[in-house]
């Protein structure tokens, strides 16, 4: 592992866990991101902002999405203090369960403690 994405579907509840960042950009769609609808992390447990390369669009009842990547933001939660919000853990190769997840981000946050 080191380079996995962590994102929260905020509308259900749902934890998925991704390879890389290009992954997590190509399923979490940049309009949901940008309405809140995903919330994501690094492999370590620290947020992640959407900066939007080319904006999303919207005209009448077409929306289309734009490109982002993906930075860290330390003004925005870390993971540890979502995963209370988590409902479920969608099946991945990389965690048999949340309490994992949980492990792998306090490993995370002790290796570095200023993050």
């Amino acid at each position: 592992m080191g380079t996995l994405i962590f994102a929260l579907a905020t509308d259900e509840g749902t934890l998925m866990v991704f390879d890389n960042e290009e992954s997590a950009i190509a399923y979490c769609e940049g309009i949901d991101v940008e309405e809140g609808g995903w919330r994501l992390w690094n492999d370590e447990g620290v947020a992640l902002a959407a900066e939007f390369l080319t904006p999303n669009y919207r005209s009448g009842r077409t929306v289309g999405n734009g490109t982002y990547r993906l930075l860290p933001d330390l003004r925005l939660p870390p993971l540890a203090s979502a995963l209370a919000s988590v409902l479920r853990l969608e099946p991945t190769p990389y965690f048999a369960n949340l309490e994992e997840v949980e492990a792998r981000v306090a490993l995370a946050h002790n290796a570095h403690p200023g993050s």
